[in-house]
């Protein structure tokens, strides 16, 4: 059994009117799987729950709007600390996933350390 997580990429966009940003959230989802098929189903299980979840009831400032999928950002395997084995499951202090970007000042970095929003560039470090 191989343990992933997944970077799923949803966009918000409204259905009527001018939309001058368009929100993205990135989802990480934490799958298991035995062979490349089964890995690719549970994805699109994901991505067809995100779809539905998104597709009615949704407002963006007021707007009526659906939320979907834009795609698979990344997929990263897990690997587990020792002494765990490849068939374990993932345990305490077991890296899911990582980022890299950049920003503007010291001030900016403190500020999104905060959970504040900023500007940000967003560096794609996976060779895939």
């Amino acid at each position: 059994m191989t343990w992933v997580v997944v970077s799923i990429i949803q966009v918000t966009e409204v259905l009527e009117g001018e939309q001058t940003e368009f929100p993205i959230e990135e989802t990480f989802v934490l799958l298991n799987f035995d062979t490349q098929d089964e890995l690719n189903q549970k994805i699109q299980d994901q991505i067809d729950l995100i779809d539905a979840a998104g597709a009615e009831g949704v407002t963006y400032y007021g707007m009526p709007a659906k939320e979907y999928c834009l795609g698979v950002r990344k997929i990263k395997n897990i690997f587990n600390e020792a002494p765990l084995g490849e068939n374990d499951q993932p345990g305490d202090k077991t890296e899911l996933t990582h980022s890299y970007m950049t920003v503007k000042t010291l001030s900016d970095a403190k500020l999104l350390a905060e959970g504040k929003a900023v500007q940000v560039n967003y560096i794609d470090d996976d060779p895939m």
